[in-house]
């Protein structure tokens, strides 16, 4: 894909690059961050590519935004706006804005800062200047992080939330903080999950991956824990008999296309869910010398259906 796709803007920050994928995708111009960034000293590039057909609107698109960089988003207003007062009592001025993303029908909000004042941020986001906060824990899934943040909501604790990307595998974690008086009854209260079940108990995590996309597919909330000896999910005790039995009927899952590109892996697992075929990726990778194989999986009765729409990219692409 890479030496197909046009390099239209390299960087030396990766938040600089999602901003512009942000937009780019907003307008319905699919785009691959390519981060080069040695992750020891933080040395090479980030760059961002586009199919050739889409180069021109996409540099007139991106001259239009030029001057913020998107420090942080998620789809609940309480945790980014902590995250901006904080800001706002250091000296550093924010924008908020509030989208509708239609993934998840519900409002998002964005946090973005000038350019020139992103070096003053980074501290903050990497926790250091966060005085008084407390890592309580880290996702991969912005849907686990955000019924955990419901939960907390509840009790009346505040959170923060930081997103990063592991520039090996470009893939998003998410960073939960709360008050470090909070810390012990937050802690408490995600151990114990009183009102929720386990009706599910899996040997890897993809597996309960799998199950948690089935469960979504039908507006059941859920909760992937570590277990003895692997994983469980769990769901709210008014669920538990309907949830098994989406389970129980859950169609085999299978290998739909291998690959050695976790960017090309991403593009086309995220184009399949936006066909409403749920997809899942497996990395098997190592994460010292990037060997084995990346798998994406869907269920047996939607192949078909996901290789046609994968090869007929590839095509168009072509």
């Amino acid at each position: 894909m890479r030496e197909e796709w046009i390099n239209i803007q390299t960087f030396d920050r990766v938040h600089q690059a999602e901003l512009r994928k942000d937009i780019l995708e907003k307008n319905g111009i699919y785009s691959v961050i390519v981060n080069e960034q040695d992750s020891l000293f933080l040395s090479g590039q980030i760059e961002l590519y586009v199919s050739p057909e889409n180069e021109k609107k996409a540099k007139a698109l991106i001259d239009e935004f030029e001057g913020l960089t998107k420090i942080n988003s998620f789809i609940e207003l309480k945790p980014i706006a902590e995250l901006q007062t904080i800001l706002s009592e250091n000296g550093i001025e924010t924008v908020l804005k509030k989208k509708e993303d239609l993934r998840y029908i519900v409002d998002n909000f964005e946090l973005y800062v000038k350019n020139e004042d992103l070096d003053k941020v980074i501290p903050f986001l990497t926790g250091e200047k966060l005085v008084g906060w407390s890592v309580l824990d880290t996702f991969k899934k912005v849907r686990q992080t955000r019924y955990r943040i419901e939960l907390l909501n509840e009790k009346h604790i505040d959170t923060i939330i930081i997103k990063k990307k592991n520039s090996e595998y470009h893939l998003e974690e998410i960073l939960v903080y709360v008050k470090n008086e909070d810390f012990s009854a937050a802690q408490t209260m995600m151990n114990q999950l009183n009102g929720w079940i386990s009706i599910r108990k899996t040997d890897t995590l993809p597996e309960c991956e799998i199950l948690d996309e089935l469960l979504a597919e039908k507006e059941i909330k859920s909760l992937i824990c570590v277990a003895e000896n692997g994983y469980e999910i769990k769901v709210e005790a008014n669920n538990e008999e309907i949830s098994i039995d989406i389970i129980n009927r859950n169609s085999e899952w299978e290998v739909c296309v291998v690959y050695d590109s976790l960017v090309k892996s991403v593009y086309h697992r995220d184009l399949l869910i936006q066909n409403n075929i749920p997809a899942v990726i497996i990395n098997e990778q190592d994460s010292a010398f990037l060997l084995g194989r990346i798998e994406l999986h869907v269920e047996k009765s939607n192949k078909d259906k996901a290789l046609e729409i994968i090869n007929d990219t590839e095509k168009i692409e072509e």
